[in-house]
């Protein structure tokens, strides 16, 4: 496993080949045209990304990469200079930092899925928490101490809420069964979750009934909320022609829509909200495209 670095010509074939990878009109849920926008800039990343954390107020990102032989790797967001690297299992499948720096690895396999917690300075592992089935998502709530960790299998799928402090398993709240990522609420008394269809759900923590449904478009991929919970970034379409839609919370409808490159695999926000990250992984390269939001 290498850690990969874009020359600058692959940047500006990258930059100038975005607006083709994404949707060149408004999409089926509507929006602005994404044909004149562009990431503010690119950051290099290492190659067979599969998923990234929020990157911390210093700068410093996690993120997982790799196939059969997977690496937890530690780099600046800004200049994407690695800070370090550790292999993990190959069965994980996302990664979140709480706030006190403990990171969160969700692992997936074909007979059942754990949420191992890390010392985010040594990334040893603190203790393994054992969840209902395949994870495939973790992320951080807005309290900076819980993880949300999405789990499935073929015909069910769940929430798992965990004290990223202890351990222990807060809750579990019932989702559709093609679901394909999450968001919690800043309340964290709901869950945005996406289906692969394109519809998105609100969804009752406590109660674990759906409070409203809307839709933004077809294949959904992923779902990020703004840190204020105005906001939602829906991820959609197919690995080779994709966007983003920017969604109003309040209205339920689609404000803009952002480009989104091929083998985008994920969406993240920054703490302050003011930017996007796309997170982007092939075999050969991958990068965090970086757009204003």
């Amino acid at each position: 496993m290498t850690y990969a670095t874009l020359c600058t010509t692959a940047v500006a074939t990258l930059l100038s080949a975005l607006v083709l990878a994404a949707c060149g009109g408004p999409g089926s849920a509507g929006g602005s045209t994404v044909a004149s926008i562009v990431p503010e800039r690119v950051v290099p990343a290492p190659e067979k990304l599969i998923a990234a954390a929020e990157p911390q107020p210093n700068g410093i990102m996690w993120a997982l990469a790799g196939d059969s032989s997977v690496g937890l790797f530690e780099f600046d967001s800004a200049s994407g200079k690695m800070v370090g690297s550790v292999p993990v299992s190959s069965a994980a499948r996302s990664v979140a930092e709480s706030a006190a720096g403990v990171l969160g690895l969700a692992l997936g396999t074909r007979r059942g899925g754990a949420l191992k917690l890390l010392d985010g300075r040594t990334a040893k592992v603190i203790r393994t928490v054992a969840l209902p089935a395949p994870a495939r998502q973790v992320v951080l709530g807005s309290d900076g101490t819980t993880f949300y960790v999405l789990t499935a299998w073929p015909a069910s799928a769940s929430v798992t809420i965990v004290n990223s402090r202890n351990g222990k398993r807060l809750g579990i709240v019932p989702v559709p069964a093609n679901t394909v990522s999450m968001a919690p609420d800043i309340q964290r008394t709901s869950l945005y979750v996406l289906q692969s269809n394109g519809l998105v759900d609100a969804i009752g923590v406590s109660s674990g009934q759906i409070t409203a449904r809307f839709k933004v478009g077809d294949a959904g991929r992923s779902i990020a909320l703004s840190p204020d919970g105005s906001t939602l970034y829906v991820l959609k379409g197919t690995r080779l022609v994709s966007n983003v839609a920017v969604v109003d919370v309040l209205t339920e409808s689609v404000r803009r829509v952002l480009p989104a490159p091929s083998d985008c695999r994920e969406l993240l926000v920054s703490a302050t909200g003011s930017q996007l990250y796309e997170v982007v992984g092939t075999s050969g390269y991958g990068n965090i495209q970086v757009f204003a939001a």
